[in-house]
């Protein structure tokens, strides 16, 4: 065990040390990487060194590596080594994180990393809350706090959600059994953020319609650019209306930990959840989200159960199973944990600065092209595109778009990729790991300049 764990650690330092240097990506199809990976099933012992080779040789050459300084597709979870410790760590210990009596002091661990990202955030200490997998099962887990809160009105409810919503609060919504109706899309301003005369004119009307507001999703920190809604005035929409008021900051709720950051998230602190991912901008590996729930009876009615072999658990203690649809739920805490405590909250906010720094030199970069159109970045999303050719289609402009992205991902050198802003093709750039430099962005803007036609 000993030499293999020394072996595996040498090997991964090896891989991270000359990471930059690797290829970001390459496109594939299932046939191709399969061919790389594909074994009969063994039926006999094999080689635990063997199958360390297998990996390094045959797995991760072409894996695409999110950890990557020039990967600025999505919104990447670049990880660090501390998050690495802390999972090896969870998983070398393999603790039961369902409740209070198997997990013992992880779980109190967990309770304490929950305080932590609280106070970090200047949301309320004494919330409720729990490690998910990401962002999705966070936001269900939200939503279905906020059922059980109303869950005395008759008839239907709305849900309002935002053009530039999260896919997964839809799929929250129909998951949780709702009717497909519930979800009401409300546009938003020239900004892209949600419009507040547009949801107080939908609240009124589905109010006569015999409809009750449920709740509304905010988002602080679109996927598509960034973008932070208008928090405080849908925090007062919500009072007046006793909405649940759930702010989606998977993205960009730690940037609160920054000084522009949080002018820019003001009203994040009155929402009654909070969606968060440890895996994005705190640095912690893939499979960490959180969510931050005021009301704790709203939290534990959702998802409270009983069993005849769960008679043993004292029912005083926090049992994690009583907070969100998981009974088995391994030490996500940990890699959390390792990554805030050996960095603290001075050295992550100062990272965060800097990786919204390094966006909005990338956007001046770009803007010194009379070529393309760029969106500068709220957060650190830099949106561009383009401009069109005279008498060009919109079609024939975004296929060069699409050109763009593909030759770039081709080339190994950095990796972009595509969205609609108001339905005009726009390729994204994002920063997001402590590992990108300003060399890195001239790099990748260089390589950018090269493939604009």
């Amino acid at each position: 065990m000993r030499a293999l764990g020394y072996q595996l650690v040498d090997e991964l330092v090896s891989h991270l040390s000359t990471l930059r240097e690797q290829p970001v990506a390459r496109r594939g199809s299932h046939a191709d990487f399969s061919s790389l990976v594909d074994e009969s099933l063994p039926e006999s012992p094999g080689d635990h060194a063997g199958c360390l080779e297998f990996f390094f040789e045959h797995i991760l050459p072409d894996l695409t590596s999110i950890n990557h300084p020039r990967f600025h597709a999505y919104i990447p979870g670049p990880s660090s080594f501390a998050g690495a410790l802390g999972a090896m760590l969870a998983a070398g210990t393999n603790p039961f994180v369902g409740t209070g009596l198997g997990g013992s002091t992880v779980s109190a661990l967990e309770v304490t990393v929950i305080r932590w990202i609280a106070e970090m955030l200047d949301y309320d200490p004494s919330a409720a809350g729990l490690l998910t997998s990401g962002g999705s099962m966070a936001n269900l887990t939200a939503l279905a706090a906020a059922r059980t809160r109303h869950s005395h009105h008759d008839g239907s409810v709305s849900i309002y959600v935002s053009s530039e919503g999260h896919v997964s609060v839809t799929r929250a919504v129909s998951v949780l059994g709702f009717p497909a109706d519930t979800v009401r899309i409300v546009l938003t301003d020239e900004s892209f953020r949600m419009s507040t005369a547009a949801l107080r004119s939908m609240v009124r009307e589905d109010i006569v319609a015999g409809r009750t507001p449920l709740c509304v999703v905010a988002n602080a920190g679109t996927t598509n650019l960034g973008v932070i809604d208008p928090l405080p005035e849908l925090a007062e929409i919500c009072q007046q209306h006793d909405m649940w008021f759930h702010v989606d900051a998977a993205y960009g709720g730690f940037a609160a930990l920054t000084p522009s950051g949080s002018q820019l998230l003001t009203g994040m602190q009155q929402a009654d959840s909070l969606t968060l991912d440890p895996h994005k901008w705190l640095y912690c590996p893939m499979g960490v989200g959180c969510v931050l729930v005021r009301d704790h009876e709203a939290l534990k009615s959702a998802f409270a159960c009983t069993g005849d072999y769960l008679k043993d658990l004292p029912t005083d203690e926090i049992n994690f199973f009583e907070y969100g649809p998981e009974l088995s739920r391994p030490a996500r805490v940990l890699p959390v944990w390792m990554v805030i405590r050996s960095a603290g909250r001075a050295q992550l906010a100062h990272q965060i600065s800097e990786d919204m720094r390094l966006a909005k030199f990338a956007a001046d970069l770009l803007t010194e092209d009379e070529r393309l159109e760029v969106i500068s970045p709220t957060l650190s999303v830099v949106g561009f595109r383009h401009r069109p050719h005279p008498g060009e289609s919109e079609e024939d402009r975004a296929a060069r778009d699409t050109r763009l992205m593909e030759e770039t991902l081709a080339s190994g050198e950095l990796m972009l990729s595509t969205t609609l802003v108001n339905g005009q093709s726009t390729v994204r750039l994002v920063v997001m790991n402590h590992r990108t430099t300003e060399l890195d962005i001239r790099r990748s803007v260089s390589r950018i300049r090269l493939y604009i036609v």
